[in-house]
C-alpha cells in the first residue's frame, strides 16, 4: 500500500515538495502518493482530515508552522529549540491511541545549503529579515558555535515578536555562540549598516514584493539568500540583491531538498542523497 503524504500551506500550487518526495521514492523502491493541502481555515482541521484519511506524514509551509508545532504531541529537540513544526508523522503509542510527533527539519537543510553554497558565516555580520515560524526553524544553526558569526541582526515588523524569538533561543540553546544578537525594525536599520549576508526568511517574495530595508545595505553584502525558491533559481530579493551588487544571491531549493531528506527519513527510515536530488531538480526544472 501507498504511503500517503502531504504538504500543506497557504499558497501551496507553486510547491515542489510532490517532485521531490516522488523522486525519493523512486531512487528507494518505495510506493508514495504526495499531495498538495491548501490551508485556508484551520491547520488542525485540514491536518485531522488528512490524518484521518489514513495520512502518514506531511510536511508543512508558511503560514501553519506553528499551529503544527501546536497540533503534535510529542516533539524533537529541533522542533521544540525553534517552537515551529514543518514535519509531522503519525505513530500509535502503547496505549493504541493514534499520536503525531512534530520535527523541524528547516535548520538542517538550510545550514547545509550554506555550506554546500560556501557561505561567509565565520565573524559574519548576519541581518536576518522576518521572525515568524521560517525564521525559528533556520536561527538555531546560525546561532550555533559552528556557523560563528560575529553578529546576528534580526529586523522584523515588530521588534517585541523578534526579541521574544532570540530571547527564547538563548534560553534553549546548548551550543549558542558568542554572536552579539540585536532585535530591531524596519525603521531601525541605517542606510550605512554594514552586513556581510542578508537572509529573507520572510514570504514576501511569494507575492514579489521585497522587505523594507535601504537599497544601500545590499551593497555592503557579500552573500544573499532567500529562503523562498522558484524553478528559475532567482526570486525578486535575489534579483534586487543582485541588482545592487551582491555576487552570490542563491533561492532555497537547496534548503527544500535538505529539509525533505530528514522528513523522509523521519515517515521511512531512508535518508536520501541531497546533491544527486538538487542535481536531478534543475536538470528537470530546465
Amino acid at each position: 500500500m501507498a504511503l500517503k503524504l502531504a504538504v500543506f500551506g497557504n499558497p501551496i500550487a507553486h510547491s515542489m515538495s510532490p517532485l521531490i518526495h516522488q523522486h525519493f521514492a523512486k531512487l528507494h523502491g518505495h510506493e508514495i502518493s504526495y499531495e498538495r493541502l491548501l490551508v485556508e481555515g484551520s491547520f488542525k482541521e485540514a491536518a485531522d482530515a488528512f490524518f484521518s484519511s489514513g495520512g502518514l506524514g506531511c510536511n508543512i509551509t508558511v503560514p501553519c508552522k506553528i499551529e503544527a508545532y501546536e497540533f503534535a504531541h510529542e516533539l524533537t529537540d529541533r522542533a521544540r529549540i525553534a517552537k515551529a513544526v514543518n514535519t509531522l508523522k503519525r505513530i500509535q503509542s502503547a496505549d493504541g491511541n493514534e499520536r503525531y510527533i512534530g520535527d523541524n527539519t528547516d535548520g538542517f537543510g538550510f545550514y547545509s545549503d550554506l555550506l554546500r553554497l560556501n557561505a561567509p558565516l565565520q565573524q559574519a555580520k548576519v541581518l536576518v529579515i522576518g521572525a515568524g515560524g521560517a525564521a525559528r526553524g533556520i536561527l538555531p544553526s546560525l546561532l550555533s558555535k559552528e556557523a560563528a558569526l560575529s553578529e546576528l541582526t534580526l529586523v522584523n515588523r515588530t521588534v517585541s515578536k523578534a526579541s521574544q524569538l532570540l530571547q527564547g533561543l538563548d534560553e534553549v540553546l546548548l551550543d549558542r555562540s558568542e554572536a552579539k544578537c540585536r532585535a530591531c525594525t524596519f525603521d531601525d536599520l541605517l542606510p550605512d549598516d554594514h552586513y556581510d549576508v542578508i537572509i529573507n526568511s520572510t514570504s514576501l517574495s511569494v507575492s514579489k514584493e521585497l522587505p523594507k530595508i535601504p537599497d544601500s545595505i545590499y551593497t555592503h553584502a557579500a552573500f544573499a539568500y532567500d529562503l523562498y525558491y522558484t524553478k528559475t533559481g532567482s526570486t525578486v530579493f535575489t534579483d534586487k540583491a543582485s541588482s545592487l551588487g551582491v555576487k552570490a544571491c542563491f533561492d532555497g531549493l537547496g534548503m527544500l531538498v535538505g529539509q525533505a531528506t530528514l522528513s523522509y527519513e523521519l515517515w521511512t527510515g531512508v535518508r536520501p542523497d541531497i546533491g544527486a536530488t538538487l542535481d536531478y531538480l534543475r536538470s528537470e526544472l530546465g
